[in-house]
């Protein structure tokens, strides 16, 4: 069981979060040495703030995460608990340490996080779709209530009718609004639901940056548990690869081509359904390559309504609004693509 500790950390800035990084790890490592104590802030994640603490080698810290202002709204952060501790006792996730009253302390996942250039080298990418197809088996979640349209309704309910003028006024150039994304969200649940794509337990948010690469072991690993939850299984790999093109200059130009995706389906499935890739059936192969495209739909209007709701409430300097412009034009762009993908591999 984690450590529970009655301590709120300051996440607004450096000092606060080194001064809560330290009374955690001292409760959680007496043996550690105050002035010795080093830290590293971690800025890569857009929704918390993260850092690490360590006394004498790094590879041995532990990771302080800080939640994002508001995002008890839209996180259930008892589900992330236990998703942490699920995924941990399968060998998928680092071991939750300590709990306190706005974040949690886990151990230190060991290598680099993943890039667009990283992540299409083929040891990385063979070694995501081994650990996806493990996450994938695991036992988790409530099966009969997939999340992805669950949750995009609840952040569409959370975004405000009205922005601020500045904001409001970027949304309008474009013509986006709530009633808009109302009927989208609606026309592509009624699509996506009807394909009979199975549902698991899913990490929800396999973005490159939670993507780490163990160059000596040569494995992958995933960080950041709290969107896990039972889904379509096709989100998880769609959202993947939208994540191809990252996150603070994004550039869709990277989405993986059909080559690539076959090739990454035959890797995955092979591991999923614990065959030879030989043995994976050229017909699943686009049946996964249909569901995963247009899923990647759904991940679109997923984090484009995710960052209208970050818009209004995060203090994270970071640019929602226009993150959630650009999730939404690439989903008008490929909308009519993707939709008419058929099983005969031709476009209706």
């Amino acid at each position: 069981m984690p450590l529970h500790i009655n301590l709120t950390v300051d996440g607004s800035s450096r000092v606060g979060l080194e001064e809560g990084a330290k009374k955690i790890a001292v409760k959680l490592k007496p043996d550690w040495i105050e002035d010795n104590l080093q830290y590293q802030v971690y800025t890569s994640g857009i929704t918390n703030q993260l850092i690490g603490v360590w006394d004498g080698e790094r590879d041995s810290q532990v990771l302080v995460r800080v939640y994002g202002q508001g995002t008890d709204m839209f996180i259930d952060r008892d589900a992330e608990k236990r998703n942490i501790e699920i995924l941990h006792s399968v060998g998928c996730a680092p071991k939750l340490h300590a709990v306190f009253n706005n974040g949690i302390c886990y151990g230190f996942t060991i290598g680099i996080p993943s890039t667009p250039s990283l992540i299409i080298q083929e040891p990385v990418w063979r070694a995501v779709t081994q650990e996806m197809a493990k996450v994938h088996r695991t036992e988790g979640g409530d099966k009969t209530r997939p999340s992805t349209f669950l949750k995009i309704r609840h952040f569409l309910d959370l975004v405000p009718e009205k922005f601020e003028s500045e904001k409001q006024n970027r949304l309008d150039e474009h013509k986006y609004n709530k009633r808009l994304l109302d009927q989208e969200i609606t026309e592509l649940e009624k699509i996506l639901t009807s394909l009979g794509c199975p549902v698991v337990f899913s990490h929800n948010d396999i973005l490159l940056g939670n993507v780490i690469w163990n160059e000596n072991t040569k494995t992958a690993s995933f960080i950041d548990f709290e969107y896990g939850a039972a889904n379509y299984q096709a989100f998880d790999i769609g959202n993947h690869f939208n994540e191809f093109a990252g996150v603070d200059e994004v550039d869709y130009k990277l989405y993986p081509n059909k080559e690539f995706q076959y090739k990454w389906l035959r890797s995955y499935l092979s591991h999923y359904l614990r065959i030879k890739e030989v043995e994976v059936n050229e017909k699943d192969i686009e049946k996964w390559y249909i569901w995963t495209n247009k899923f990647a739909l759904a991940s679109h209007l997923f984090w484009a309504c995710w960052a209208l709701v970050q818009a209004h409430y995060s203090t994270i300097d970071f640019d929602f609004l226009g993150y959630s412009i650009i999730r939404l034009n690439e989903y008008s762009r490929r909308k009519d693509e993707f939709l008419s993908l058929s099983p005969e591999g031709q476009q209706d």
